[in-house]
């Protein structure tokens, strides 16, 4: 029973690496906020029962490298771009053991590009398990608060997932206009020529702007110190860039918070990079699904609008969403929301900060270095080691082991140096002419 749920959830990991399955979009009839999020348990209707086909299967040979993961995906996440502030070797580590796996599924050793082999702390990884898991409840907790119905759609086509996507973006903008809240907003876009994206916990209305906001669940009822933030920052900004990006390639219209290095998301380009038909139909399946969320839901469209979808009409209609209100503004300040892993996602307190473009750019340029095989990775200063006492990667990490050989080396240097300076001083006490030495006893 235990191996059908690993392959299950293996398959579901495919499917998804792939764009197709089946996902569930929640809704409140009263309003307009419509999320979509990905239900794991379930595959495509139709295939209940039934092996993927093979052509959703991604070849299991894990990366040998940093630079041959990020080269093997057409689209990376933000996870993959802010991983690396906490630690890069951990995050190294953990691309190498293909760590979107199942635990079961993942091999029992890596190789790393230095060649050593290590093996990972099975009992650590299984408490992270346990703490995402405990996370992901947490966060359909907050989600049924703001979408209590659930309805499926069908993906079954690349085009589809990319049409749901925009879908989700603009009713999940247009929502917290209308409405003042929306949760699982998805945004993609380009960073330094790639594509990647990302899900936006929540946003919310403040007056006449919009703020993003990230939900972090956390055990202590003290908030993280400054630098044990900096990845959730990072990961804010991101978003943000994100969104501006997808606002400003919808709309053509630039607000007064805009991030300066968002780039629009042009809708040619996307297919092209994608290699999608900008024109190409829609599954029927996908179109159904839309048409049904249209009579039994409040949107901004009408089923006049869908009766043939395809990715340049579904951006149309993303277009009018938008246009509906006034420019909206994404505000710079953002916040980081604390809350216990209990059931009722207790709030521990929250932290708000200002948006730094210039910061984040900075970050990511480095970043890419490291993807590029340009830069060796970097681990924890000596001021963050806690971190290592949760990470499965302790022991055998090459890192700590060469800081250990370094400061060692230095301890052995200022042991001699100090020798030295001793044996100088006793030269010095002693007030005899040069040519008397020779008389000394030793």
């Amino acid at each position: 029973m235990a191996m059908a749920r690993q392959a299950r959830a293996l398959q579901q990991s495919r499917l998804w690496e792939e764009g197709l399955g089946v996902v569930e979009v929640k809704i409140r009839r009263s309003s307009h906020v419509r999320q979509y999020t990905r239900n794991p348990a379930r595959r495509r209707i139709g295939d209940v029962g039934k092996q993927a086909p093979k052509s959703t299967y991604r070849s299991a040979e894990p990366p040998r490298s940093l630079t041959e993961h990020v080269d093997r995906k057409r689209v990376l996440s933000v996870t993959d771009l802010v991983a690396g502030s906490w630690c890069e070797y951990a995050y190294l580590y953990n691309v190498l053991a293909q760590s979107h796996l199942p635990l079961p599924l993942r091999p029992s050793s890596i190789t790393t590009p230095e060649g050593n082999v290590l093996t990972p702390s099975w009992a650590k990884l299984q408490q992270r398990e346990e703490i995402m898991q405990r996370g992901a409840e947490v966060h359909d907790v907050l989600e049924r608060q703001v979408q209590p119905i659930r309805v499926e759609f069908r993906l079954v086509t690349p085009g589809d997932r990319w049409a749901l996507q925009l879908l989700q973006f603009a009713s999940g903008i247009a929502a917290a206009r209308n409405s003042g809240c929306a949760r699982e907003i998805p945004v993609f876009g380009y960073v330094h020529g790639r594509l990647v994206r990302g899900v936006i916990d929540e946003i919310r209305r403040q007056t006449s702007t919009l703020q993003l906001s990230d939900t972090k669940t956390r055990k202590s009822w003290r908030l993280p110190t400054e630098a044990d933030q900096i990845q959730a920052k990072l990961q804010l900004m991101l978003y943000k860039r994100l969104a501006d990006g997808l606002y400003l390639g919808i709309t053509g219209q630039e607000t007064k918070y805009m991030d300066r290095y968002a780039e629009p998301v042009v809708l040619q380009d996307l297919c092209a990079s994608l290699n999608l038909d900008i024109d190409s139909p829609l599954s029927t399946e996908f179109t159904e699904d839309v048409r049904t969320m249209i009579e039994t839901t409040s949107t901004p469209w009408s089923l006049s609008e869908v009766s043939s979808l395809t990715l340049r009409t579904i951006f149309a209609l993303a277009r009018q969403a938008l246009d509906q209100n006034a420019t909206i503004h994404i505000r710079n300040r953002l916040e980081i929301a604390y809350v216990r892993p209990d059931q009722d996602a207790t709030p521990v307190g929250s932290s708000l900060f200002d948006a730094q473009p210039e910061l984040l750019q900075d970050y990511l340029d480095k970043v890419f270095l490291l993807f590029d095989g340009l830069r060796a990775p970097e681990g924890v200063g000596i001021q963050a080691t806690r971190r290592c006492e949760s990470c499965a990667w302790r022991e055998g990490c090459e890192w700590r082991e060469r800081q250990a050989n370094k400061a060692l080396a230095k301890t052995q240097t200022c042991i001699v140096q100090t020798s030295v300076a001793s044996d100088d001083s006793l030269w010095d006490e002693f007030d005899i002419p040069e040519q008397q030495l020779t008389l000394l006893d030793w």
